[in-house]
């Protein structure tokens, strides 16, 4: 976001909010903090705002913060894929080992 569009905000929340305030430091705050947000989704955020709330946003209120884009979901989707065909295959597959004698009269397992 420039600082123009920086200003442009802070001149809509000014001019919705009587009691906001706008000076120097607050115009260089904003635009530190908002300066790698993209300025029409913050935009956005701050009309949903001004329905609904009868104070003047903070920055967090109506922060968008881009996200890298990766592919974990579906990395982690493959794994849990992974698991199950492994854990069905290990249960199709086992062979019950026989209960020791000392043990069976402690089992609810009946012996093979």
């Amino acid at each position: 976001m420039t600082k123009q569009e920086v200003v442009k905000l802070l001149v809509l929340i000014e001019s919705v909010y009587s009691n906001f305030i706008v000076k120097d430091e607050t115009v260089l705050q904003w635009f530190e903090f908002c300066s790698e947000m993209d300025f029409e989704k913050v935009m956005t955020k701050l009309k949903n705002h001004i329905r609904k709330s009868p104070f003047p946003p903070m920055i967090a209120d109506i922060a968008v913060f881009s996200f890298e884009e990766n592919d974990f979901p579906e990395t982690l989707k493959d794994w849990m894929k992974e698991g199950r065909e492994r854990i069905e295959h290990e249960r199709s597959h086992a062979k019950r080992s026989p209960i020791p004698e000392w043990l069976m009269e402690y089992s609810t397992r009946k012996s093979i």
